[in-house]
């Protein structure tokens, strides 16, 4: 059984809970911090995968963050 290939830009809806970096930007409300510039954001994003704090999910050579590897994110670098 073939099945139709999603429109393109379009992500598979098995992956709907996959953000692009600057969804996962907003979604960290790092775009309102003031300082941060969406291109910016993206970079700390990408310091904080490139250290290995943050997982990301490489697809159709594009990269994605899974809300829940953000919510894991966030409860990690939460102060206790």
């Amino acid at each position: 059984m073939m099945t139709t290939p999603p429109p393109s830009g379009a992500c598979p809806a098995a992956f709907g809970d996959l953000l692009t970096p600057v969804e996962a930007a907003q979604y960290l409300r790092l775009d309102e911090l003031g300082s941060h510039t969406p291109k910016s954001a993206i970079r700390t994003l990408t310091y904080w995968r490139d250290k290995g704090v943050l997982r990301a999910t490489k697809y159709a050579r594009h990269t994605w963050f899974r809300k829940s590897e953000l919510d894991r994110f966030l409860e990690q670098m939460t102060e206790k």
